[in-house]
Formats: structure tokens, C-alpha cells, sequence
């Protein structure tokens, strides 16, 4: 991954990701093609851990430090297959699958999973979404997991200062000129601030202010989700404001 852009969008200034080999022209490449595979014969060896520690779990004459520890085996396989699809999508293998959506009526019934970053971290967290706003070409699947990522480091920011966060909506010509057919998401949290000199960082993979237990896979999850689906994204920060910008095109 190369150093960051920027772009000015109503006066505000957004860093933007530039990924190495993350466009839809190299994704059915070589290396995509490789991870997919040692993905998916990673992801079948788990699925045997897990289904054989289950069946030991279910053993009665189990005793309880056999038992704690299989616990620990199955757990920690569970982990290892999470962590193995998210370094997929961060390789950008995603599939993407785009259809015609009225955001409105799904950012409703996705409502309770956005706002459950910001409960589990006791953060107060507000959604604006205005009527009336035209239909977005865009994969449902992975634009919620776009917007947890960045939610989720939103909701983490906000928790470290003491903070709270908002999700804007916005139609064509409020953030974006109504030319380019886009429609806007502002993701604010106050309470954190990213250094101008640590903007053009943190979409890297690995990079992480968090504690060691953070791998720091989420923004570059996030961006790659982006580049693959057309969608712009951006981060601002000033004292205390971390905004981040998901610009979505129109369908």
C-alpha cells in the first residue's frame, strides 16, 4: 500500500486510501487467486478442529482441565477462521455483488448491528438519515461490513476520550456536487484525534493505535471494500473529531 491522497470536499480536506493491486481489473489475479485458496483449505483444516473439539466437549467423563482446555482449542479455532476471512477481504478477494438499494429502508433494518458497536462501549451514538434519497448501486452484504469497520473504530475512539459519535446521510449536492450522482456518509466521533502525519498510515495493514489484542486489519478491510465497490472513502481529523467519509454512487 503507497501513501494516501487527499481530496477538498465542501472545505474540509479527506485522506484517501491508494491501495497497490486493490482495483477490479487485479482481482482475479495471481496472488488474489492464492490467498483465496490457502483461505479456504486454512478455513476447511479449522472447521475439522472445531468440529472434532465440539464432539470431545460433549464427552461427560471429560474431566475439568481437559474440558477448560478443549474450550480454549475450539475458541481459539473459532478466532483463527474469523481472522482468516478478514485477511481475504483485506487481500481484496471479496466477491462483490452489486444491486439497485433504497439505503434508507436498509439502514433501518441494519439499524440494531450499527448501533451495537457503540452500546457495547457505553458510547452515545445518534443516525440522521433524510427522506427522499435516491437509490445507491451497491453490494448490501459488504457495505455493512464497510460501515461496521469503520464504526467500530469510530465507537473505540470515541470510548478513549470520552467522546460520542454520529452517522450523517446525505443526498447528491450536499457533500458532493449533484453531477457526480453520489450519495454521502459522515462518520463522526468525537473524543480522538488521528495526527496529520499518521493519516496517510492507518488504511495500512497492521497499523494500530489499539492494544496488541487489535491487529489493525479493520480500516484496510475497509478500504479494500471500498475500492472494490466503487465507493470513495476519507478520513479528516482535528482536535478532538475523527470524521471519516463514504461517498457511494448512485444507481
Amino acid at each position: 500500500m503507497s501513501a494516501a491522497h487527499t481530496t477538498a470536499t465542501s472545505g474540509v480536506v479527506f485522506t484517501h486510501p491508494t491501495l497497490l493491486g486493490a482495483t477490479t481489473e487485479t482481482g482475479d489475479g495471481y496472488h488474489q487467486e492464492l490467498l483465496r485458496g490457502v483461505t479456504h483449505k486454512l478455513n476447511n483444516l479449522l472447521a475439522i478442529i472445531q468440529g472434532f473439539s465440539s464432539l470431545i466437549l460433549m464427552n461427560d467423563d471429560l474431566d475439568e482441565g481437559s474440558k477448560e482446555n478443549m474450550q480454549h482449542i475450539k475458541e481459539a479455532s473459532v478466532a483463527v477462521s474469523g481472522l482468516s476471512e478478514r485477511i481475504r477481504v483485506a487481500g481484496g478477494c471479496a466477491k462483490i455483488s452489486p444491486q439497485t438499494l433504497n439505503l434508507a429502508d436498509y439502514l433501518t433494518a441494519v439499524e440494531a448491528s450499527l448501533r451495537d458497536p457503540f452500546i457495547k462501549a457505553g458510547v452515545p451514538f445518534d443516525i440522521e438519515v433524510p427522506p427522499g434519497l435516491p437509490n445507491v448501486e451497491i453490494d448490501p452484504s459488504k457495505l455493512k461490513d464497510l460501515l461496521m469497520e469503520i464504526l467500530r473504530n469510530a465507537a473505540a475512539g470515541a470510548q478513549s476520550g470520552g467522546g460520542r459519535a454520529l452517522m450523517q446521510v446525505s443526498g447528491p449536492g450536499i457533500v458532493t456536487p449533484t453531477q457526480e450522482g453520489r450519495v454521502d456518509i459522515l462518520i463522526t466521533n468525537t473524543g480522538s484525534t488521528i495526527p496529520q502525519d499518521k493519516l496517510q498510515e492507518i488504511f495500512k495493514p497492521f497499523v494500530s493505535s489499539r492494544s496488541s489484542h487489535h491487529l489493525g486489519l479493520g480500516l484496510t478491510v475497509a478500504a479494500m471494500l471500498a475500492r472494490q465497490m466503487n465507493v470513495r472513502l476519507g478520513v479528516h481529523s482535528e482536535e478532538h473529531i475523527v470524521t471519516f467519509w463514504l461517498s457511494l454512487p448512485m444507481a
